[in-house]
């Protein structure tokens, strides 16, 4: 008898213990993770979303949307939502491909998220408005320039495609027996490329040169000494040039001078020149050197010698902005915007009487005069995330005046000063 109640008093103290043991520890708790759209309970005795993921081994990237976020308590109502990133590769040009995570819900987005501006001319697959899934392969090419001679007319196209063959049948060329092409249809085509299509054995090409414009400097007792102001900008000529191509085996052997001729005249420019004794001096928009993020080594000057005959003509994606801080061209710095390069632009949208346009300094460097169609002589004082490549920003007064700019393709010019073409 003695020996059952020993086992009994035993078994409730081992009962007892068992039961403060229980007591002492966390209860699990349920919880529903809902993943992408598909739901799954867990058991967790953690107490914050993330101990929660990590009991479950629930792991979690970069760009994956967490609602509570991961820091949080565990959330009353016990339900954790996860977005997960789509993975997308996206290939740019011709072989440059990474992998990119994205909430992007369509491929337009994920490329305005890169900062990718699409031009009509463009290759994209899938077409923009493709909605993106996971593991999708994204393609986007930039078109670029090249030259075609065909039937003995000469023209710039842009394209994307990878061959001589491939351009002409997007360009619906039709080849016949006898003709010859240069350079051999499987060539691969580049920027700048000439593509001769032997038709005819001669052809007309046409190239545009700018003329200089004539400054005038007048006195006026009105203007602080020292000071200038352009009343009048210069706008540069244009000289149209003929030539006649002699072709053999689609290759130019001869070309000869058939016309020439100013097709646009030249506007004087007329600059003020102060001759006001200077009593006190004025504040004027200025170069702020150590708030540029791109600091020119000089400041440009008006008067600056250009050459016009070296200038670089280039087609160009135009668009539009304004000295409103909110704008992408100009930052704000004490309430004051600056361009890129440290140009007060507050009160101003010129310089020196000059419009200020927004370039990629790989293509156009900053402080460099352009003749812009249809804008003038402008000159590259800033930069923006999006203007990569042939690609430039005018700064216009009015977010109005910005919208009816629109986007736009134009031809501008590079003028390099006289000191820049001799070196």
């Amino acid at each position: 008898m003695m020996r059952s109640l020993t086992f009994i008093t035993i078994g409730c103290s081992l009962l007892l213990a068992a039961a403060l043991v229980y007591g002492m520890m966390d209860h699990p708790q349920t919880v529903t993770v809902l993943i992408d759209g598909r739901e799954q309970q867990i058991e967790t005795t953690a107490d914050s979303v993330y101990g929660a993921l990590e009991e479950a081994g629930i792991t979690t990237r970069d760009n994956d949307v967490i609602e509570p976020a991961l820091s949080a308590d565990l959330p009353e109502k016990r339900l954790i939502v996860i977005q997960r990133a789509k993975e997308i590769t996206l290939i740019m040009g011709y072989g440059e491909s990474r992998r990119v995570r994205t909430q992007a819900r369509q491929v337009k987005d994920l490329l305005a998220e890169r900062g990718i501006k699409k031009a009509d001319t463009d290759d994209i697959y899938p077409s923009s408005d493709a909605v993106l899934t996971n593991g999708m392969t994204v393609r986007y090419r930039e078109a670029f320039p090249v030259d075609l001679v065909v039937g003995g007319k000469a023209r710039q196209i842009y394209t994307y495609e990878t061959s001589v063959r491939e351009l002409l049948a997007r360009e619906g060329v039709r080849l016949e027996k006898e003709d010859r092409v240069a350079p051999d249809p499987d060539t691969r085509v580049t920027e700048g490329t000439m593509i001769t299509v032997n038709t005819t054995r001669r052809a007309t090409l046409t190239q545009d040169q700018l003329v200089p414009f004539e400054i005038e400097e007048v006195e006026d007792p009105t203007l602080p000494e020292g000071e200038q102001l352009v009343t009048t900008s210069g706008r540069p000529g244009v000289r149209t040039k003929k030539y006649q191509l002699t072709l053999a085996d689609g290759l130019s052997k001869e070309k000869k001078l058939i016309g020439d001729q100013v097709t646009q005249t030249p506007v004087k420019q007329v600059v003020k020149v102060g001759t006001k004794p200077v009593e006190k001096p004025t504040e004027a928009p200025v170069f702020n050197e150590e708030q540029a993020t791109n600091p020119l080594t000089e400041t440009p000057k008006a008067d600056a010698d250009l050459d016009f005959s070296s200038a670089k003509s280039l087609m160009v994606e135009a668009t539009a902005y304004t000295n409103d801080p909110a704008s992408n061209g100009s930052r704000l710095y004490d309430g004051r915007a600056l361009t890129a390069t440290g140009y007060d632009v507050t009160d101003t949208i010129t310089y020196q009487g000059m419009p200020i346009i927004a370039v990629d300094p790989k293509v156009i460097p900053l402080g460099t005069k352009v003749y812009v169609e249809g804008v003038g002589l402008a000159i590259a004082l800033d930069t923006g995330g999006a203007i990569k490549g042939n690609k430039i920003d005018v700064l216009v007064d009015g977010e109005q005046t910005a919208k009816t700019f629109g986007r736009k393709q134009l031809q501008v010019w590079v003028i390099p000063s006289a000191t820049e073409a001799d070196t």
